[in-house]
């Protein structure tokens, strides 16, 4: 015993000298990780025919925003005229500006420009993917196809023609699926137009066309990509003609179901779920958020209430909690607000942003 209790003794000593000597050492403390989807950058519109769209971003963890995110971090500079979209790779996002004929680089830390795409003609960038670090995808809308562009460099690299009024746009595998909206009644007459273009990514050929709707404009895929949904709005010189969704086998291209009410488009897919607002015509605007659970074989949608007093004009889910980032675009004059919901609607949080947001990526 008298041995062990000795033992202890001098093991202690030691570790008083270690502690000792290792007083005076400075250590950095670790640095806390930033929790997963803490930030959105918001994609705000502007307004029409002004120069004013505009990124915010807002710290979820912090509550900090910074209102005009671009045009602080890059000495002023304009964003450009109509921002629409926005998706990431890396540490870089790609912010679609229609009007401006661009699409913006930035990257994500610092909200510093890493590099433009201008487009030219009567191509205007609309929604975009990024496919691979060497494969985005962009619809053009009155360019009537997509661009193809490598994230990497920050180059244009083709475009294909797909139909009139190109909007919506996924890619599953080697294939782009694209809405081709004809813009309603303007183009409604053109050859595919209220169709979904399969496009051959290897090839950059159409390959087939499937019939959606008048106005096609939004496409969404499910989780695990075995189904494709299309949003058709309907067309304004018949104000009773009904809009709604449709649903593909994305493997056979085969139409499985049509849902025709009046929805309002802002297709999302979240936990087996397909989610669109639901549109009411009293007010031009959406009151509730309908979730379509699609694992039902007969589907019956339930609502969801939004704000009252609000202007819905898009909505995101943040997959961390499953919470609801909404945005309120006001009087699309005046800064509008990004509005955080329970997965039930409740209003958790509020934040300012710029005119008119309408996207927003998570990060």
């Amino acid at each position: 015993m008298r041995l062990h209790h000795l033992r202890l003794l001098v093991v202690a000593a030691m570790l008083l000298v270690l502690s000792a000597c290792g007083s005076n050492t400075t250590t950095e403390p670790t640095p806390e990780p930033t929790p997963a989807d803490s930030v959105a950058l918001v994609v705000n519109q502007g307004t029409f025919g002004q120069d004013n769209a505009s990124l915010t971003r807002i710290n979820f963890r912090t509550g900090a925003v910074d209102l005009d995110w671009f045009g602080a971090a890059n000495n002023g500079q304009k964003l450009g005229a109509i921002a629409n979209d926005v998706a990431l790779k890396g540490d870089t996002a790609f912010i679609t500006v229609t009007t401006s004929k661009t699409i913006e680089a930035i990257n994500i830390r610092t909200g510093k420009s890493v590099g433009r795409i201008q487009f030219t003609g009567q191509s205007e960038p609309w929604r975009i993917t990024i496919v691979s670090p060497t494969l985005g995808v962009v619809t053009t809308t009155n360019g009537d196809g997509i661009a193809i562009f490598d994230p990497t460099t920050i180059q244009l690299v083709t475009t294909i023609t797909t139909g009139p009024a190109t909007e919506g746009v996924v890619v599953r595998g080697n294939y782009a699926f694209v809405a081709n909206s004809g813009f309603g009644d303007l183009r409604q007459g053109e050859p595919h137009a209220g169709t979904i273009a399969v496009v051959n990514l290897t090839t950059r050929q159409v390959e087939r066309y499937l019939n959606a709707g008048p106005n096609v404009r939004e496409l969404v895929l499910s989780d695990d990509g075995k189904r494709l949904y299309a949003f058709y709005q309907h067309i304004y010189s018949q104000p009773d003609s009904l809009q709604g969704i449709v649903e593909y086998d994305a493997e056979t291209y085969q139409e499985l179901r049509r849902w025709r009410l009046r929805c309002g488009g802002s297709l999302q897919f979240y936990r087996g779920s397909l989610y669109a607002f639901d549109y009411d015509p009293a007010i031009y605007s959406a009151k509730n958020i309908l979730r379509f659970d699609v694992s039902q074989q007969t589907v019956n949608p339930t609502s969801i209430p939004l704000p009252t007093g609000t202007t819905p004009s898009g909505f995101v889910f943040n997959r961390r909690d499953g919470s609801i980032v909404l945005f309120d675009a006001r009087d699309y004059q005046s800064n509008g607000r990004v509005i955080v919901l329970s997965s039930s609607g409740q209003v958790l949080r509020e934040y300012e942003c710029g005119v008119a947001p309408v996207r927003a990526v998570l990060y």
